[in-house]
């Protein structure tokens, strides 16, 4: 029962390992990163607006 969850443990790792490598090998993190530029571009530019908006207000407001 032991030796069996040791194995399984190993196992888990070394498909983490070998997971780890293609990762590394192929730039996949780069290229994840890569293709969230316009994801977070959009993000970035709607908080900016809201950021506008809500100075526009407080200058509204206190004229």
């Amino acid at each position: 029962m032991m030796l069996k969850v040791l194995l399984i443990i190993a196992a888990v790792l070394a498909a983490l390992f070998v997971l780890s490598l293609v990762v590394y090998f192929l730039n996949l993190d780069m290229k994840l990163a890569a293709a969230m530029i316009p994801v977070m571009n959009k993000l970035y530019d709607r908080g900016r607006a809201k950021r506008a908006g809500k100075a526009a207000e407080k200058k509204d407001g206190a004229v």
